[in-house]
Formats: structure tokens, C-alpha cells, sequence
């Protein structure tokens, strides 16, 4: 890490406030909100990949996560601990408190392209998707807008192995349907998932571009979809 290098600041999802600060060395303690990580657990130490490669570590986290894990995390940092006096150049990360940490539902990305023409048993729109998101370890992050009435949702990913192209931009198809046969339950109106793309990162060279289509509309007698899509995005491999 170096030492005075910022790491990804993200607008918190669960509300409407702004984290606190960002990773630096402006002070001696800060408090983080709202990052998502991969978890990589060796043994019995777990430590915690965000976005940027920077790496946090803590004890508390260790029997409550499995590896590949994807969550969210609060934490806090104190740069007065000795452990953080080198500012993780030696250790490779930052010992920090946990102050919360949320399981984030991650499921594999499916190499199999749903029939984009015809509309799901429960299909339902998004109300948007959001601008932020983290790639990290080959987990996509997505934050997605829902109305009350459509949870709890179902969420899967899908795209055509067979696709090519020279801009070699993949196209993949996010479709969402309400979960029938699971209990109504109050959830938070975003939604954040995350998609193990790493058969997808297995085709690419230097870079993984991708652009994500999703269900914008249906007509009157829900027979017939009206697909839209956001930006492209492109992650360093």
C-alpha cells in the first residue's frame, strides 16, 4: 500500500448519509462506512479485499465468515495502534474494528443466456441501478433500486459463452423475480448482490469490459419486454 494513497470512498447504500472519510493518513482514527470486500480466510485469519487492493484485518471477523465471502463493512481505523504505524507497507493491510459487518448474496455468473424474448413466471422491473459498484477478486458488486411491493427478489446473471465481437465488450442479461414461495419480509428498498465473474475474467487479457442489460419495462399485457442497458464497465484483470 502506499503510504499515502486514498482508497475507494463510496456513498453509503443503507442511507442517505456520506461516509465519514476516506482511507488516509489525515488523522490518527477514522471511521468507515458501507465497504463491500472479499473475504480471503487462511487457517484460522481471515482478512478483508476492497476495492483498490487494500487490505483490512481484524480479529473479530474470523469465525464469523467463510472464504470468498462477499459483505459490507463499518469500520474503524486508528492509525496510533502500532500495528498500523507503517501504514500496512510491511503487512500488506490494515488492523481495524469491525463495527458492522452484513453477508452480501454472491451466486456465479451463468454461462447460459436466458430467452431475453419471453418473460418470467414473477419477472419484475428495477427501478434503476445505481452508479456505484466494486470489482474486486473477480466479484461484481451491484446495486440495484426496488419498489416495496416486489420483495423479497431473486436475482440472476446470465450471457451467451458463444457471444464475440471486436470492441469485445460482453453483453450480460440481469433478470429479477419476486420470491414466491419465500415469506414476505420488510428489506431495504437498494438491493446489493454480488457475481463471481471469474469464468468470464478466464476469456479477457488485460481488462474485463462488460455492459449489464436489464429489464426496463413490460406492455400492457406483460407478453412482450423492453430491455435497456447501463454503461459499459471496464475492470483491470
Amino acid at each position: 500500500m502506499k503510504e499515502h494513497r486514498m482508497i475507494y470512498c463510496l456513498f453509503a447504500i443503507l442511507s442517505t448519509s456520506l461516509i465519514i472519510s476516506c482511507l488516509s493518513e489525515s488523522g490518527q482514527k477514522i471511521a468507515m462506512g458501507n465497504y463491500p470486500g472479499v473475504v480471503v480466510k487462511q487457517n484460522d485469519s481471515a482478512k478483508i479485499y476492497l476495492k483498490g487492493g487494500d487490505v483490512v484485518y481484524s480479529s473479530q471477523i474470523n469465525s464469523n465468515v467463510n472464504d470468498g465471502d462477499c459483505v459490507i463493512i463499518d469500520f474503524s481505523l486508528d492509525y496510533g495502534k502500532p500495528e498500523n504505524s507503517d501504514s500496512g507497507r510491511v503487512k500488506g493491510f490494515y488492523t481495524v474494528d469491525i463495527n458492522r459487518l452484513t453477508p452480501v448474496s454472491s451466486q456465479d455468473i451463468l454461462a447460459v443466456l436466458t430467452d431475453t424474448s419471453l418473460v418470467l413466471p414473477d419477472e419484475h422491473t428495477l427501478a434503476s441501478v445505481q452508479q456505484q459498484h466494486a470489482f474486486i477478486r473477480n466479484r461484481f458488486f451491484l446495486f440495484t433500486d426496488h419498489r416495496d411491493d416486489t420483495l423479497p427478489l431473486r436475482f440472476e446473471l446470465s450471457y451467451d459463452p458463444g457471444q464475440s465481437g471486436t470492441d469485445k465488450v460482453y453483453e450480460l442479461f440481469l433478470r429479477v423475480t419476486k420470491m414466491t414461495e419465500a415469506t414476505p419480509a420488510t428489506q431495504p428498498k437498494v438491493q446489493f448482490n454480488a457475481f463471481n465473474l471469474t469464468d468470464l475474467s478466464r476469456r479477457a487479457t488485460d481488462s474485463l469490459r462488460f455492459r449489464i442489460n436489464y429489464v426496463q419495462s413490460f406492455n400492457k399485457d406483460s407478453t412482450q419486454i423492453n430491455w435497456t442497458s447501463g454503461p459499459v464497465y471496464r475492470f483491470a484483470l
